[in-house]
């Protein structure tokens, strides 16, 4: 036997485990302790325990790994590991390791009573944070009768790094806390928990990864209810929007000039863990996050790969709006103001949102920006007087809006309740409560919830008032009654004196957390309202990211002269692209192929179009059989003559000349088809530039690499600049007679653009779901 296993029966032959409770997990068995709670109970304490191998060496940047079994009994009475950070809120220099996937149960017995499970999972921006009692003791929650977990996961470049590789697909840290959850499924009725009641809540960041832990694939079936607090998946800094150039900027900024993705993964899987860090925290300033609600390493939409267990392969708007999210309770919700940072800007344009799409300095964008002044602030005055207002625009922008629009889009395809709710009170054990005193402002801000439902080091010298702990006993029945049955007020008392309705379609119901409950309607009805507006008019859910894919696309604008072309997309085989070439009355080279494309991967039929210089395109079954039959991909390539420099353009065309329309007229059936719009970029010809031989796709590869492609997506599937048809403009398709057959908008996507469930005859309802007009 093993010293350690040695000590441990002597210890129990002396009779001396009273307050050293040991549990089995399916790994072996742990040793934890007896705790004193603050009100002077006791409850079972396991910290630091292990659920992923080390993500050390080789493992650094990837998926979490099954935690390997231990000899004897391991000794889980002290907190493992944090994540590699500099955390600004207590230490405010680097802390923690890349040893840092442990976990916390917190029970108040280990009868075997199977007790409602809460998971709670830290925020910090995806950047710091842990599940440590610092900030989260599970004191007050566990008197509550339900089992405790808090948990570790890799933040920062760690966690988030993203390189579009089987290897490094990113979402690691999204990964760990599914693996985290897998293994609270697993083990968790040996610490008295119920595996089948797993409610798992999260504030900011934690809010976020709740949110996409509902859309995951991993996690399906492992979640019983959800909290979301501060925070969800539509929040603009919820994702990565150039995941590639993230990475690339981090391994520059330690050295590395490589453009190789191979050599940047080298480079940074050797690079000390704390120079990691560092260069992180150089590169994500608080600035990037207020101004821009961007972040540089937090989730992203995964590219997809054979054997590859993804995390999220789809944009989290699509799966929620078209109703693929866990069907389960939900509780969200948000405070006061949520962000205090900064002062009232010159430029409000910084306040539109991004998915918008509004371009800058535009007309459109002046006005905008103009009524958004006039809406929050009176009289348009701006001062420091009005730091209220401005807070409370800086919090809506990063917040409140998102969580409005979740709140929207989920009630319009779940049949479980949602319980919306504002949290207002402000009392001594606010998190942020002294913050808030030094700026003269009383109102509830960023985490201040947190204060009433966890025991924290902030708290060790503040004496709460009778209304503080009310509160404290307020919020600890309304989150655990919730994760209990799913309703948090399933009666009224003395504590509970409203009962909490779930919002409706036509009633978004809303409990106001203040000094007293009050159950209300409509938060911030007339700013929601303007929101709602500005969303029916200027967002377009087709042109938010598809997919994470690495290939290097790229079109040449179509030139006023052309009046036709042909388009065609074309899926990536595996091991070569088939690529086609020919123009006409430009003088060019023909690349030519003759290895096939696979079968359209989005499952898709076949088509092909004809489009002219409007964008309007007509789809016919003839044109369909020439192309096919033929085989022939038109692109344009222009390749210089000693083949030293290929130019962007040189990617993909889709021009034709005249001579070849006329070739295909005479196959065309008489009565054409309904006209369909198709976006021009789903009919981009794809190819990816690591799959192609020769010496020329390096530097096509480079050339996206470094942003200089005149039309291509960002690693996060992104456009980085504007597509070629812009204009909303109603086009007018014609029968054959020449009388107008039907309307359609120039920006209305094909049905391959939508939410799967969702097709082209579908879309006007859909649209008006999202607050559009037909």
């Amino acid at each position: 036997m093993t010293p350690a296993v040695n000590e441990f029966l002597d210890e129990m032959r002396g009779g001396r485990m009273s307050d050293a409770p040991v549990v089995s997990v399916q790994q072996g068995s742990l040793q934890g302790r007896l705790v004193s709670a603050a009100d002077g109970k006791a409850y079972y304490s396991f910290q630091g325990i292990p659920y992923a191998k080390p993500p050390l060496g080789s493992l650094r940047f990837k998926a979490p790994q099954p935690v390997e079994p231990w000899e004897g009994v391991r000794e889980a009475t002290a907190e493992g590991n944090v994540s590699a950070q500099i955390d600004p809120l207590f230490h405010k220099e680097y802390i923690g390791d890349e040893n840092c996937l442990f976990l916390n149960v917190y029970t108040p017995n280990l009868d075997g009573e199977f007790l409602p499970v809460m998971v709670f999972i830290h925020g910090g921006g995806f950047k710091w944070g842990s599940g440590n009692t610092s900030l989260y003791g599970p004191d007050y929650l566990v008197d509550r009768d339900v089992v405790v977990v808090t948990l570790n996961y890799r933040c920062g470049p760690l966690g988030f790094l993203c390189l579009n590789t089987p290897e490094v697909p990113g979402n690691a840290g999204l990964k760990d806390i599914v693996q985290a959850v897998k293994w609270v499924k697993d083990n968790i009725q040996n610490f008295g928990g119920n595996p089948g009641n797993v409610t798992v809540f999260g504030e900011s960041a934690g809010g976020v990864a709740v949110s996409l832990l509902t859309a995951s694939p991993q996690t399906k079936n492992l979640i019983s209810k959800a909290i979301i607090q501060s925070g969800t998946g539509l929040n603009g800094w919820a994702f990565q929007k150039t995941p590639l150039e993230n990475a690339k900027a981090l391994a520059k900024t330690l050295g590395c000039e490589s453009e190789d993705y191979e050599d940047i993964l080298e480079f940074l899987s050797t690079t000390p863990v704390k120079d990691l860090v560092v260069a992180n925290s150089k590169l994500a300033q608080p600035e990037l996050f207020y101004e821009k609600a961007s972040s540089i390493f937090a989730p992203v939409v995964e590219k997809e790969f054979p054997g590859v267990e993804a995390a999220l392969t789809e944009p989290f708007i699509d799966l929620l709006t078209s109703g693929r999210t866990a069907e389960i309770p939900i509780m969200i919700g948000s405070t006061t103001l949520e962000f205090m940072l900064g002062h009232t800007p010159e430029d409000f344009q910084i306040f539109i949102p991004d998915n918008l799409s509004l371009k800058r300095n535009s007309e459109e964008s002046l006005a905008v920006a103009e009524k958004i002044k006039s809406l929050y602030f009176k009289d348009g005055h701006t001062g420091v007087e009005h730091l209220t207002e401005y807070y409370q625009l800086l919090s809506d922008k990063l917040i409140n809006i998102d969580i409005h629009r979740y709140v929207k889009y989920l009630i319009n395809v779940s049949k479980k309740p949602i319980f919306y709710y504002k949290f207002a009170y402000v009392g001594e054990l606010n998190v942020h409560g002294k913050l808030l005193t030094s700026l003269g402002l009383k109102h509830a801000s960023h985490m201040d919830e947190l204060g009433y439902l966890f025991k924290n080091v902030l708290q060790n010298d503040v004496e709460p008032t009778a209304a503080d702990v009310k509160m404290r006993e307020r919020m600890l029945r309304l989150w655990t009654n919730f994760a209990k049955g799913g309703n948090p007020t399933p009666e009224e008392n003395h504590f509970i004196t409203v009962n909490w309705q779930p919002v409706t379609k036509d009633n978004l119901y809303y409990l106001k957390l203040g000094s007293e409950l009050s159950l209300d309607t409509n938060p911030d009805k007339k700013k929601m309202e303007f929101w709602e507006e500005l969303y029916s008019k200027y967002f377009k859910i087709w042109e938010e990211p598809i997919k994470n894919d690495i290939a290097v696309e790229q079109v040449t604008p179509l030139d006023e002269t052309q009046e036709t072309v042909y388009e065609k997309q074309e899926t990536v085989d595996e091991k070569q692209e088939t690529v086609d070439v020919k123009e006409e009355n430009v003088e060019t080279e023909t690349v030519e192929d003759d290895s096939k494309s696979e079968p359209n991967a989005n499952n898709v039929d076949e088509q092909e179009y004809v489009t002219d210089t409007n964008g309007i395109v007509t789809e016919t079954e003839e044109v369909v059989q020439i192309v096919t039959k033929s085989e022939e991909i038109i692109e344009t390539v222009t390749e210089s003559e000693n083949q030293e420099e290929v130019k962007p353009d040189i990617v993909e065309s889709v021009t034709a000349s005249e001579t070849l329309l006329e070739e295909v007229k005479p196959e065309v059936v008489e009565e054409p088809e309904p006209i369909v719009e198709v976006s021009p970029l789903k009919e981009e010809v794809k190819i990816v530039a690591e799959e192609i031989q020769g010496p020329k796709v390096t530097e096509i590869a480079k050339e996206y690499q470094n942003g200089n492609a005149k039309i291509h997506r960002n690693g996060n599937g992104y456009l980085d600049k504007a597509p070629l048809r812009t204009s909303n403009e109603i086009k007018m398709a014609v029968k054959a007679n020449g009388a107008p057959k039907d309307v359609i908008r120039a920006n209305d996507p094909p049905e391959d653009d939508l939410p799967k469930n969702i097709g082209v005859n579908k879309f006007v309802n859909f649209f008006e779901s999202l607050g559009g007009k037909k």
